[in-house]
This record gives C-alpha cells, structure tokens and sequence, in this order.
C-alpha cells in the first residue's frame, strides 16, 4: 500500500489547523506511513501517531533568480497569464520563479525519498496545490487530492477579484474536495468544465463521551465565542450586540487571540454594562477549549463572521448539544438550522443580534429536549468517525 504526503500551512506546528489533530488519527490508520509537509513549521510540535514523519523543506534558504529560471518548465505557459494580470508584475514574477524553485525542491526530495508515488494530499487548495500541479504536468506524480475551504475557494471574495493559478491547480488536481455544499455549488458555477473532479466531504469533530442534556442552572447565562480576532470574523460585533443587552445576567467568554485583541479588549471596558461579565481567553490549545465544553453547561455559541467555509468551532459546539446564533455565510447554513439553533443574515445591526440573543437564551439554551436533538443532528452530520473513514476511502479511487 502506498504511503501518503499530506501538505499543511503549519501542522503539527502552533495552535492553528486544529481539526487536522482529528483527521490525521484516520489518516494514520488507513496508510502505512505519512508524511507531513508543513509550509511553515516551528514551535512546538503537536503529539502525531507513530507512523507519521514530518519533513521541513527548506526551499527558500537556497533561493536565487537563476535557479528560479533554471526550474522553469513548458507548464510556465498555463501560469503566465494569471501572473501578468496581477497588479504589481515585478512581484509576481518573482513569486512564480519562488514556486518554480520550491516546485524543483519538492520533486528532488520525493526523488531521493521514493515518495514520487505516494498519494499526494494538501488540505489547502493554495501554493501546496501549484506545486504538486507543477510535479503532474510533468509527469512527475500522477496526481493529488486537495481539499478547499474558504479563502482558498472564494475568489470573488478576495480584493483582486481572482486566485492565481486556479486554472492550473484544475488542470492537475485528481479530486477536489470541498468541505460544504455551498463550495461544491460555488465551484460547479464558475468552474462547470471539471465538475467530475469536484467532490463534497464534510469535516467532522471527535465526541466519545456519553452525551447528557445537562443545563446551566447559574441565574447568570454562559455565552461562548471561538475564533480568530481578525476583521472577517467580527468579534466586535458581538460586543456591540452584548451592550445592548441590559436585562439578562450574561457571561461571555471568548476563545481566540489575533491581531484585534487589544482594540475588542478596550471596546469590552468600555462598552460592556454590569449585567455582563466578560473574558476575553486569547489564543489556547483546542483541547483546552474542548475541555471547557465538557466542563461548564453553555448555553449559547456565537458566530457573527462575515465570511466561512463551514466552521468547525460550531460542529465541536453542537456535538455538546450547544445552541448556536450565526450568521448566513458560506456553508454555515448546512449546521445552523431550526434544529440547532439560529441563522441571520450576515448584513445585521447590534440591536438585531442583542434581541436574537435573548431569544435564544429564553427559549433553547435551557431545554433539555432541543438540546439532545442538537447533539443527534451532529452525530448524523458530522461525526468524525462517519465522515473521515468515509474520506479515506476516497483514496481508493485514484490510480
């Protein structure tokens, strides 16, 4: 059985990418070995299973423009268009000789390691996928598997209006695998002539402990927020929309640091009224965040970001039966439903979330009844013991 290169953005390195941590337990089992190529690896490195290697290429400590050019193949000719429309030429030509050479790097350490006929999976569809696109049309792999999730599907959603190289990344991708039906619908619109490589595979959460509809029976209502503190994921919103909340005893608690920390921090002090506690958790550990939900009865997660793929923050909320408010974007709709809890649209004013809130804090954070069918939706949607052997047998397919 072959082996398996499985390319990342930094797994099994910093906190981020942590729904891999789940995936690679199934990817491990069903290879005999694999190897992990992070784009970016340093830190501490995440406990991975026995049988998996990482590999840290260092394509760009040798770089020069002569070995830029010397790499270059007749693949050039599907890349050059995408490079001559970006608007600071110079700079894009200088990254496609980048990807020329890191492209040359990556085929001689496959060379050298036997790997060339590995299954070859990226779980971005971004400069991993341009490479590996680069290696199949030379022939030299027969193809890969990518996944695709958010800002590496949506390109009308990007200031430039297009993602380089998506062409080419089609031409060579074996299966594309989108993580929600709406980035299937997405792709199948704009890219109607490789619509036989497009498949749909949701992610999926680990929740092996009994469940048990437990309530909050605090007077003070517990509301949880969990994401990056970046301006699409609109983390001031929810302290906008909190403030106007003056009735309800409310805790808030959000897990997730980022370059806005501060600004929501000082926006907290100064916004928040007495009825709401705050805590603002930083950047922690998935396990300690999954920890906190088995440990304190949430009775409400929110999620007010401007743009998503399909969160994987509100499939580990609903596997505790937690309730959820969020808006209308991307694959969000395919979680967050009358079962679940409450979708609004991504255009909506702090008083319409303040009054959203409430309602759902009045009516399904205490209900043991709605709650057990929350967590049943998730363990027939997107239990990740379904979903990922279901995924690995994808693989079964290429050639």
């Amino acid at each position: 059985m072959k082996p398996l290169c499985l390319y990342t953005a930094q797994f099994p390195y910093g906190l981020g990418e942590q729904f891999i941590e789940t995936e690679i337990h199934y990817l491990a089992a069903a290879f005999p070995e694999v190897f992990i190529f992070p784009a970016n690896g340093s830190g501490k490195q995440r406990a991975l299973p026995a049988n998996v290697r990482v590999i840290q290429l260092e394509d760009a400590k040798n770089y020069s423009t002569r070995k830029g050019l010397a790499a270059l193949g007749i693949w050039i000719f599907d890349c050059i268009g995408d490079t001559l429309t970006q608007r600071d030429k110079k700079l894009a030509l200088s990254s496609l000789l980048r990807l020329s050479h890191s492209a040359e790097v990556l085929y001689q350490f496959l060379s050298a390691q036997k790997l060339l006929h590995a299954v070859h999976y990226t779980y971005w569809f971004d400069d991993w996928s341009t490479r590996l696109s680069v290696l199949a049309s030379n022939g030299m792999i027969s193809g890969y598997v990518s996944r695709a999730h958010r800002f590496d599907l949506y390109h009308d959603r990007r200031k430039e209006g297009f993602i380089p190289y998506r062409l080419f990344q089609l031409k060579y991708v074996s299966k594309l695998v989108l993580i929600s039906q709406d980035g299937k619908k997405y792709m199948e619109k704009h890219f109607p002539q490789y619509n036989d490589k497009y498949e749909l595979s949701y992610l999926g959460v680990e929740n092996n402990l009994p469940f048990k509809a437990e309530v909050n029976t605090n007077p003070q209502y517990l509301v949880v927020s969990c994401s990056r503190m970046v301006d699409i994921k609109r983390v001031d919103l929810m302290v906008k929309s909190l403030a106007q909340i003056k009735h309800l005893p409310i805790k808030w608690v959000h897990f997730g640091g980022g370059e806005l920390f501060e600004e929501v921090k000082k926006m907290a002090e100064v916004f928040l009224p007495g009825n709401i506690e705050w805590e603002l958790k930083g950047m922690i550990a998935n396990t300690d965040v999954l920890e906190y939900y088995r440990n304190n009865a949430v009775d409400l997660f929110l999620n007010l970001s401007m743009s998503e793929g399909l969160p994987v923050s509100i499939m580990e909320v609903v596997s505790y039966g937690i309730p959820v408010l969020a808006t209308d974007v991307g694959g969000t709709k395919e979680i967050v439903n009358s079962i679940t809890g409450k979708l609004v649209p991504s255009e909506i004013n702090p008083n319409d979330v303040a009054h959203e809130i409430a309602s759902l804090l009045n009516t399904y954070s205490r209900d043991k009844i709605l709650r057990e069918r929350i967590y049943q939706f998730w363990n027939s949607n997107f239990n990740s013991q379904v979903n990922y052997l279901n995924f690995t047998q994808l693989f079964d397919s290429l050639d």
